[in-house]
């Protein structure tokens, strides 16, 4: 193709030369022919005066056609300046208009950014306000009867305990003046005893209470204030106690650990029991666990639980949202631990204070322990449709070298296939120590596990660490899957981890899917499989093994 245009370049440069130069060769031609004739022949001097005019003629021709051609070059000359100018000015204008554009596209990332951010700000407030709902429902069982007044000494948060004690419905303790809810000798005692705590000092205070039908009963109240973060009394937490009873426990040091290590997920809630005393000490009234599982020795319960297998194992069903997937059934692997009542406590009343005493590698062995057996102990016939099982794993586990190596006798000794399992990593876990996880996720590839990230997204949409690990599946964080069905940002998020994902051949895991709406959204952006109760509800093992 661009031999043929070179050519007919060539062609019309050659045409253009032959049509200047051809008037000259014979304008040059007529006058060495006069000059031979002059000299070298004997014409007539009227054959010498046809040919001098002939001569005259062509010279000039030859001047008018350069004269032309000097004019229509200025004229091309004039034009391409005219040309060039507007070319300029048409280069300033779209450089002007570019650099417009790209003020603008700044100021709308910016805004993105910021509105990115005020949303991320208002979808954190609005899962602490959850959180700390949550924590306010489970902190309402108490075994302890307790109560927080503000500084107007009104009622925020009791124990159904505390309801019980002084007779009254919830609906009539909410927002109310806490003298108002006892009789009148003992609101005289409280009113001295609330003016020593707002002015900053704990006090210890012997009260008579009754609920009609029943015999006056004595107990004391510790009113421990709470400060704020300006240092002034900002609300009084109030725990009453039988007057027989011990004297208050001390704090044991592992609560506080507790509370500074998991501030986060007990929310604003946890300052309200996190007081200071006169001296300005911070008191912590006890152990969280302690106070959601009743326990005063939690090391000990949780230690006996591995040994004696207190613990149950429940799954959640991973669903695929297209039917050429596989595995075609997938299941999450939930742990409960018993009490002594043969109730199941939640995960999280007991596995912060099985971190906190670094017994989370001990569970996890334990889980890995049952779940093959589970599998060891299904029959041949039924053996083909044994689904693949995820199990989470703590950080605490995934530092711990040898853990892998249990993994593979305990299957190797079961002879059960390794492809049954899937070891989850949290995507937190991962980002503080990547190095550990890398080598953990390639010991478990190596041995013939499955490997799944967990919680992507909670720390932001970065992929630097994903590609660093030989990664099967991801779990889309649950707040943006719950936010999809109202938050385009959150929409936009979702694409864009799932087409990463598709590129690096991994395949994408829907959590917290609450409702058929999010089930078909995410259907419709091609997520491979959904997890969450709008999916399936939790069951025990052995109901679906």
């Amino acid at each position: 193709m661009a031999e043929p245009i070179e050519s007919s370049r060539k062609r019309i440069r050659w045409g253009r030369m032959l049509r200047m130069l051809l008037p000259a060769l014979a304008t040059l031609s007529l006058a060495a022919l006069l000059v031979f004739t002059i000299f070298f022949t004997l014409l007539d001097w009227q054959w010498i005066a046809f040919l001098s005019g002939i001569l005259c003629a062509a010279v000039l021709s030859l001047v008018s056609a350069s004269w032309k051609a000097q004019w229509s070059v200025a004229r091309r000359t004039a034009q391409v300046a005219q040309i060039r100018e507007r070319l300029a000015a048409e280069t300033l204008t779209h450089r002007g208009t570019s650099e417009r554009l790209d003020r603008e596209l700044a100021l709308h990332q910016q805004d993105r950014e910021r509105l990115a951010k005020e949303t991320e700000a208002l979808r954190a407030a609005e899962q602490r306000a959850s959180g700390t709902e949550d924590t306010l429902r489970m902190l309402e069982r108490f075994p302890t009867a307790a109560c927080f007044v503000d500084s107007e000494l009104r009622c925020r948060f009791h124990t159904r305990k505390f309801a019980a004690l002084i007779g009254k419905h919830s609906k009539q303790i909410d927002g109310q003046a806490l003298d108002g809810l006892f009789a009148s000798d003992t609101n005289e005692a409280l009113r001295a005893a609330f003016v020593d705590a707002l002015a900053g000092r704990s006090v210890h205070a012997e009260l008579s209470t009754s609920v009609p039908g029943a015999a006056e009963r004595r107990v004391v109240g510790e009113l421990v204030p709470h400060r704020g973060g300006n240092g002034h009394v900002t609300g009084i937490m109030v725990v009453f106690r039988d007057s027989a009873a011990a004297p208050p426990l001390a704090p044991p040091p592992e609560a506080l650990d507790i509370v500074a290590r998991h501030h986060d997920a007990i929310g604003d809630l946890a300052s309200g029991l996190l007081v200071t005393d006169e001296s300005g000490n911070a008191v912590y009234l006890s152990s969280i666990t302690e106070e959601l599982t009743g326990w005063s020795d939690p090391q000990t319960r949780i230690r006996n639980a591995i040994d004696q297998d207190g613990f149950d194992l429940y799954t959640q069903d991973i669903v695929p949202l297209r039917p050429e997937l596989r595995p075609a059934r997938m299941l999450e692997l939930l742990i409960r631990m018993r009490d002594e009542e043969e109730h199941h406590l939640p995960p999280g009343a007991f596995l912060p204070a099985a971190e906190h005493f670094g017994f989370m590698p001990d569970i996890d062995r334990w889980v890995v322990k049952k779940i093959v057996a589970a599998f060891a102990a299904t029959d041949g016939a039924r053996r083909q449709e044994l689904p693949l099982v995820c199990i989470n794993t703590a950080s605490s586990t995934i530092a711990d070298r040898a853990f892998t190596g249990f993994v593979a006798g305990t299957l190797e000794q079961a002879r059960v296939p390794a492809h049954l399992l899937c070891f989850e990593i949290a995507d937190n876990d991962v980002i503080a120590g990547l190095a550990d996880a890398a080598r953990f996720a390639g010991e478990m590839k190596r041995l013939g596990c499955h490997v799944s990230l967990d919680g992507f997204g909670s720390a932001g949409v970065g992929f630097d660490h994903v590609k660093s690990l030989p990664l099967d599946f991801l779990k889309i964080d649950g707040r943006i899957i719950f936010a999809i069905a109202r938050d385009p940002v959150a929409t936009a998020k979702v694409t864009a981890i799932r087409r990463v994902c598709q590129g690096i051949g991994v395949r994408t895991i829907a959590e917290m899917v609450e409702s058929e709406e999010v089930l078909r959204k995410l259907a419709a952006l091609e997520i491979d499989y959904a997890q969450g109760f709008g999916v399936a509800l939790p069951h025990p093992l052995g109901a679906l093994m």
